[in-house]
């Protein structure tokens, strides 16, 4: 029987991370990965600038609220087109079987959405470490756990630190 694990990732899946997310589940070969990876170019400037200045990159808060960190929506589609298909790539080169969309808003409907095939077994966010989003519980994850009913496992990318 087949099954679907969803993989939310804002950023293109390092190979560490593909081989978390893999090591997983021991039935890999009867698992499919969907990967979505939001296209959002707008984001708050202050949780922005608040999340840079207390993992102490000054030059990102500075950045962020000069609005030099700001992007246009095509520019946002363009890189999340980017992030999905070396995602994709890295998934199927380490023997997955991989299904793809991206979504250029609100992720939580696209995940709902392949809810109703009946075969989700789980939802693997990949982020940055946010930390306002983290501590306030208004990160993707925790969105993703309130409104799907799923199991969500939340993780950095490129470490094995996992999300709050």
């Amino acid at each position: 029987m087949s099954q679907t694990v969803i993989i939310l990732t804002e950023d293109t899946l390092l190979p560490s991370d593909v081989e978390q997310i893999l090591g997983l589940d021991d039935r890999t070969a009867e698992t499919t990965y969907s990967v979505l990876v939001p296209t959002e170019a707008e984001h708050s400037v202050v949780s922005a600038f608040l999340n840079n200045l207390w993992l102490l990159d000054l030059k990102e808060a500075w950045e962020d609220l000069t609005g030099a960190n700001d992007v246009d929506e095509s520019t946002a589609r363009a890189e999340a087109a980017q992030a999905l298909g070396e995602s994709v790539g890295a998934l199927e080169k380490a023997g997955a079987t991989v299904s793809s969309a991206t979504v250029a808003d609100d992720p939580i409907a696209a995940m709902k959405e392949e809810l109703t095939s009946g075969d989700v077994i789980q939802v693997v966010a990949v982020t940055q470490p946010r930390p306002v989003e983290d501590t306030f519980h208004t990160n993707w994850a925790d969105r993703a756990q309130e409104a799907l009913g799923v199991p969500v496992l939340h993780f950095y990318s490129g470490t094995s630190f996992l999300g709050n």
